[in-house]
């Protein structure tokens, strides 16, 4: 640069003209990127309209249901009777343990069942249906079942052979 040329008066010039011509590109993009501003769709945003309004549902159905003043209300009335009762024993256990005395009374019971039927097959009374279904023939290799795996002594193409027994340990006289 030409030291003549070198002037406080033109830097301090270019500084404004470079400061004001990234203002306006700034101003320029900005206002593109608002023009073009386009609400996000995504997975989530799908999602969130059905979540609202489960939420907006829920709110009016517990807004209708009872109000906190009908609960507080309510409360002393409900504790006596809770206190006053006394715990049923339960008759119908869902868990049963194995080999305990009830479970030996529902396997007897079952057993039991087929002998109430008929010797053709028929239930022991008109309008009921069997107990037990009748069994099903077991499908062996002699009979051709699909679930036959072939076996060496039937001639298969995935039978294996057996490995020979280990001979000649050093362990042997």
């Amino acid at each position: 640069m030409d030291p003549t040329r070198d002037n406080p008066i033109l830097r301090f010039n270019t500084f404004w003209w470079a400061l004001w011509t990234f203002l306006i590109f700034a101003v320029l993009l900005g206002a593109i990127l608002i023009a073009n501003r386009k609400p996000p769709t995504n997975l989530e945003d799908a999602a969130a309209v059905a979540r609202y309004e489960t939420k907006q549902r829920i709110l009016k159905a517990q807004a209708a249901a009872l109000s906190s003043a009908e609960i507080e209300a309510a409360i002393p009335t409900v504790a006596a009777t809770l206190h006053a009762s006394k715990p049923a024993a339960v008759e119908t256990p869902a868990q049963v343990v194995p080999g305990s005395p009830t479970a030996l009374q529902l396997a007897a019971a079952t057993a039991a069942a087929p002998a109430a039927a008929a010797p053709n097959g028929a239930p022991a009374s008109a309008g009921e249906s069997p107990a037990v279904s009748p069994p099903v023939p077991a499908v062996t290799p002699e009979t051709g079942g699909q679930d036959a795996r072939p076996t060496p002594e039937t001639g298969g193409q995935d039978a294996r052979p057996t490995p020979p027994p280990p001979t000649g340990s050093p362990a042997q006289p």
